[in-house]
């Protein structure tokens, strides 16, 4: 994984694909590609705030979520505490990012052909750190996120359980060598941590 390589990638990607709000791939430093043992992947950053580097592909300074808790609007970031909260490990040691590296306000402000070649994008960035045989535990947050994960890892469904909030279910699958995948609603929407009988069904999909 080489980070000038990448740098310009994205680059050259934004200006082809017609897109000027930006992109970020990794939500931490660049080196929790190599070592982190846990991932946590959504589908694509919001909006950057206008005091905050607008383009970046990774985030040197710590985890993003823990770091702009204070100053962001999205309710994923307190999400994400929450799970590392219960996972028992650090934001700044989780392999934090995005399927999909370019900014948008909603997923679907982006055409077809933005949104393939987005996720083939980032098929092609998370091919290698996802399958580090040391990364024991990944978390994808949104169906676009899953699909990526699982057709990369090649990993099978393992089982099915309710989320505790409605229909919504929760889906874990198994790579070989013992890496598990873990496949939750987007929690954008779907505000799991801090619900006493989701937090029950995550830990017993854990």
């Amino acid at each position: 994984m080489d980070l000038r390589y990448w740098e310009q990638v994205l680059a050259d990607e934004e200006k082809r694909l017609g897109l000027d709000d930006g992109y970020k791939f990794v939500f931490g430093p660049w080196d929790t590609l190599n070592h982190a043992e846990i991932a946590f992947l959504s589908l694509n950053p919001g909006k950057c705030p206008d005091d905050f580097v607008k383009r970046t592909i990774s985030d040197e300074r710590g985890n993003s979520y823990e770091v702009e808790q204070d100053t962001t609007i999205s309710p994923i970031t307190n999400q994400f505490l929450r799970l590392a909260r219960l996972l028992g490990v650090a934001p700044r040691g989780v392999l934090a990012g995005v399927v999909a590296p370019f900014r948008s306000g909603q997923w679907n402000d982006f055409s077809k052909r933005q949104k393939d070649e987005s996720l083939a994008l980032g098929r092609r960035f998370w091919m290698g750190p996802l399958k580090r045989p040391d990364l024991r535990l990944i978390l994808v947050c949104s169906e676009e996120a899953a699909k990526l994960v699982v057709d990369v890892t090649g990993a099978s469904f393992d089982i099915e359980t309710p989320a505790g909030w409605g229909n919504v279910k929760l889906r874990r699958y198994r790579c070989g060598g013992g890496k598990v995948v873990v496949h939750l609603p987007h929690l954008s929407r779907f505000r799991l941590l801090g619900r006493t009988q989701s937090e029950a069904a995550l830990r017993e999909i854990l």
